[in-house]
């Protein structure tokens, strides 16, 4: 008797467990359908998946173009024409300098970038046959990136081969001590991208 006793609490353990488990589903696809925010391009609204829900950048964090410095040609790729905030700017000097010393070069690909720059890059990725679902899960909103503040850079090569390689690796063991910090590292649930490439300079007594 004790025997099919046990085994019939195993059973309803189980039966529990799997309507728990179906529970917490449901509330995270609705979750998800709950952000109200969205785009607009060409006249045509487009609602944001919930990884950027809430994570629109303050206005006050995004710098007029006159507040912007180039940065020096030796920092960029192919002579890109890039843009940050002075202090960034003089961060990412810093580094650099001692990144050399390591036989360690970094490069710039990117910068600064306006709003309507960020909706251009989303229109021709959209407009080359990518789904807005998948182009939104990787390229941010715009007004939702950190490019925006002047503060972000992304080295080269910025794609994911970027974190294989020794560049990376300096950054991970040096990068903090200029101030500078991953904000999109490698997640193991595997719904936010990976962004090795991407670096942020946070604003003096940030916490984060």
């Amino acid at each position: 008797m004790t025997f099919f006793y046990i085994i019939h609490m195993k059973k309803q353990l189980i039966f529990f467990i799997l309507v728990f488990s179906l529970l917490l589903m449901s509330i995270e696809l609705r979750s998800g359908e709950d952000c109200q925010e969205y785009i607009t391009i060409e006249d045509l609204q487009y609602f944001l998946p919930e990884r950027w829900c809430g994570k629109k950048i303050d206005s006050l964090l995004m710098p007029e173009t006159s507040e912007l410095v180039k940065i020096p040609d030796s920092l960029t790729f192919e002579d890109y024409r890039i843009y940050l905030l002075p202090e960034t700017k003089a961060a990412l000097n810093e580094m650099s300098e001692a990144a050399k010393k390591d036989s360690v070069f970094l490069i710039v690909d990117s910068g600064f970038r306006s709003k309507s720059f960020q909706k251009r890059i989303i229109k021709e990725r959209m407009l080359s046959g990518e789904p807005y679902e998948k182009v939104i899960n990787y390229v941010a909103p715009p007004g939702y990136s950190q490019h925006h503040t002047g503060r972000a850079v992304d080295f080269v090569p910025s794609v994911a081969l970027f974190a294989n390689s020794e560049t990376y690796r300096w950054l991970k063991e040096n990068a903090a001590g200029y101030g500078f910090v991953e904000t999109y590292g490698e997640d193991t649930t595997g719904l936010i991208p990976w962004e090795s490439w991407h670096w942020y300079l946070e604003p003096a007594g940030d916490n984060h």
